[in-house]
């Protein structure tokens, strides 16, 4: 695929378990995704999903293989590097939120810009708005519900226009109507900022809401 935004090639990923053997976890041939691409990734749990996007982020080194975000591979980039670069080309969202308890909403989604190097506080607010948390910019997280708390997760992601957006289970922790609202607010966010988004995910209810789902083992 020309211009990919997401290209991974013969990416493996392996530990060493206690009887000395190795242990493969991640095996993949061949994997692209362009802009605007919005999939679900399906697997058991357990099976290696958090793994993949902790090595698609630069987060985890594989052990062989190439991968290219915006044309760039970051196996190939230092430590700091590879932090700058997913900063400000790569969005997370955690399915545990990852927000520090002693910073505001505003805050947290602010320090997503710190990270990149720019950015200030009008773009973070505008945000926020948008996932419906408007009057909610200066409340930390303990002030907040679990579904306002992955909104504001949600917000933080996003605040770089990255271009490769990556969720981790994001509605594991809701119940079904926030869940679902949670869904739905991340992919039209996505969809209008026109950001590629790869969701790992087991839920059945959630592959519902993707017109492309892949299965992890079709990757090898």
């Amino acid at each position: 695929m020309d211009n990919a935004v997401l290209s991974l090639r013969d990416v493996r990923k392996s530990y060493r378990e206690a009887d000395g053997n190795r242990l493969d976890v991640i095996q993949v041939k061949q994997f692209e995704l362009g802009a605007g691409d919005q999939i679900a990734l399906v697997g058991s749990s357990g099976s290696g999903k958090s793994t993949l996007l902790n090595l698609i982020a630069g987060i985890l080194l594989p052990d062989t293989g190439a991968v290219c975000v915006n044309g760039t591979d970051i196996t190939q980039l230092p430590e700091a590097r590879r932090d700058r670069f997913r900063a400000g080309n790569i969005g997370y969202v955690f399915q545990s939120f990852n927000l520090l308890q002693g910073f505001t909403a505003l805050e947290n989604v602010q320090l997503g810009q710190m990270f990149s190097g720019g950015g200030n506080g009008e773009r973070g607010a505008q945000l926020l708005e948008a996932v419906g948390l408007k009057n909610r910019l200066h409340h930390k997280p303990r002030a907040l519900s679990v579904g306002e708390q992955q909104r504001v997760a949600i917000a933080r992601a996003l605040v770089n226009a990255p271009a490769l957006v990556l969720a981790d289970e994001p509605t594991g922790s809701l119940d079904e109507t926030n869940g679902t609202a949670v869904l739905e607010l991340l992919r039209q966010v996505c969809t209008d900022g026109w950001h590629t988004l790869l969701m790992v995910t087991h839920d059945q209810a959630v592959m519902r809401h993707f017109e492309r789902v892949v299965k992890l083992e079709e990757l090898r």
